[in-house]
């Protein structure tokens, strides 16, 4: 490999991109498709043990702004969807081609979702572990005292209630 082959905007993708770990399969496309300098999976393996520090900081840093922006803020998944469900109001009554009113449908379903992003709904227990719960309250009945056993169905049935 020819020194100094990628020029700094190149070398500085191609370090983002080993950051995400993209695999070199896909990292040599989008070099073919921009059409920069060719790329070989021994180039990509000799920048990644080059500068296996800078990714490992760029990697760092990509996941600390993944988690404090965008849709993995809960305010901003609210927001969003508040957005999509005003949009959904203004057609609501629309009906499709058959007639129904899908809008309306799918209006009630974002604001279910806002609720259950700013907590209003409690996730439910899948019942189709019915027997896995039967078989758990079995093994704690004997070993619980009445009164415990009886304050432990309590919460589950309020659990379920919701």
């Amino acid at each position: 490999m020819a020194k100094n082959k990628l020029n700094k905007e190149q070398r500085d993708q191609l370090l983002e991109w080993c950051a995400a770990d993209y695999s070199p399969t896909l990292i040599i496309t989008w070099f073919v498709k921009r059409e920069w300098p060719e790329l070989t999976t021994q180039a990509i393996s000799y920048y990644r043990k080059r500068s296996k520090a800078a990714i490992e900081q760029l990697r760092t840093e990509r996941h600390a702004a993944a988690l404090s922006s965008g849709l993995a803020l809960k305010a901003e998944r609210v927001q969003r969807l508040k957005e999509h469900a005003d949009k959904l109001e203004a057609i609501k009554w629309a009906p499709g081609e058959n007639g129904k009113l899908w809008n309306e449908k799918a209006w009630r379903e974002v604001l279910d979702d806002i609720a259950k992003e700013v907590g209003q709904r409690r996730a439910g227990i899948d019942m189709s572990l019915e027997s896995e719960l039967g078989a758990m309250l079995d093994l704690l009945q004997s070993q619980l005292t009445p009164e415990e056993y009886a304050r432990v169905v309590a919460v589950i049935a309020g659990a379920t209630a919701a």
